[in-house]
């Protein structure tokens, strides 16, 4: 008969003989043995302790022979990719294991969601005017409680609303001295310009906010992370949009607008984010293409990281992403500012509300 093998959350089909007690479940000792034979992989095989590990933490159950044995082939090729990221590594991050580690590349996209529009904007963007101010050596807009607690998109490609929303809860709480949570479900919904979980665009989503009349709250209009009718309710926008602007690609002077103005929606690409576990983040130029963003998140701050043993001084990046509080440095991503790493100067915008 076949017994149902569960092992570090891996869900497994194996023959076994017809008696009562062979066909329990095998003792966790056992259990290695069958799976590094399923695999085809020594028990010394660094990789099967790490896809174990892995599956245990991360609660995964796989339903077939087939499927824990692509899952495996993923998650190697992908550690693959995460070492070479920690060996080319230009600061001080690290590169491993993340709940993302056994999905494909096109699998992992469905967590990002930045695109271009089909319909562009119907107004060009005004250039942003930079206040003549002088930086602070750091800055971080959490301190001064206009930052929401991190959120967590799912399998949808609503990073752009997230994105969005994030920078209008600044931008309102700075003018309120009040933090309210807007929704991005309205936008997803309601966003007629952009494509819901299919991806979206800062641009298009501030125009739309303003055709829409404004943002209800996340609690009047919550998040359900799939594409649904439109139910928004006029009387309950809380907030409302009149134009908005695309920041300079001068890293200095993004800087100055966020000091400024508050948190600033940008583009990235998000290649290394998919392994990355923490530190400052600045991957070679070829591994994380500048001229490919494909994921929307919020700069909140800025800062000095000094390496411990070297003293080297790493300027970074504190940015807020949409993949909940487990993953990345609580669900923070620090990527080294001063020469467009990941391309996350290249579309820094923000909206400016009535």
């Amino acid at each position: 008969m076949k017994a149902l093998i569960v092992c570090f959350g891996i869900a497994v089909i194996s023959s076994y003989a017809t008696s009562e007690a062979q066909s329990q479940v095998a003792p966790h000792k056992e259990e290695i043995f069958v799976i590094a034979d399923l695999l085809g992989v020594p028990l010394s095989d660094k990789t099967l302790g790490h896809f174990l590990e892995f599956t245990e933490r991360e609660n995964r159950v796989y339903e077939t022979v087939e499927e824990v044995k692509f899952r495996f082939r993923v998650f190697r090729a992908n550690m693959i990719k995460a070492t070479y990221l920690n060996e080319t590594e230009q600061g001080t991050a690290t590169y491993g294991a993340t709940m993302f580690a056994d999905m494909t590349r096109s699998e992992f996209q469905r967590h990002l969601g930045l695109v271009m529009p089909k319909t562009p904007p119907v107004k060009e963007a005004k250039p942003a005017v930079i206040p003549q101010i002088i930086l602070p050596a750091e800055y971080d807009w959490r301190t001064f409680n206009v930052v929401t607690p991190v959120k967590n998109q799912g399998q949808c490609g609503s990073c752009w609303a997230f994105s969005v929303t994030g920078n209008i809860e600044g931008l309102y709480a700075i003018a309120n001295n009040k933090l309210l949570s807007f929704s991005e479900q309205e936008l997803v919904d309601c966003d007629k310009l952009d494509n819901g979980c299919g991806g979206g665009f800062f641009n298009t989503a501030f125009e739309a906010i303003e055709k829409l009349g404004g943002l209800e709250t996340e609690d009047d209009y919550p998040y359900e992370g799939r594409n649904d009718q439109c139910t928004l309710n006029k009387s309950e926008i809380r907030v409302s949009v009149r134009d908005y602007v695309n920041i300079t690609t001068d890293e200095t002077e993004i800087a100055k607008y966020l000091v400024g103005n508050g948190p600033i929606s940008i583009g990235i690409n998000a290649n290394a984010m998919q392994f990355y576990m923490g530190g400052v983040s600045h991957p070679l130029k070829f591994l994380c293409d500048p001229m490919n963003l494909d994921h929307g998140v919020l700069i909140v701050g800025y800062g000095v990281h000094r390496t411990r043993f070297t003293h080297k001084l790493l300027p970074y990046w504190l940015i807020k992403n949409s993949w909940g509080h487990r993953w990345g440095n609580k669900g923070y991503y620090m990527a080294y500012r001063g020469d467009g790493t990941c391309g996350l100067n290249r579309a820094a915008t923000s909206a400016i509300l009535s």
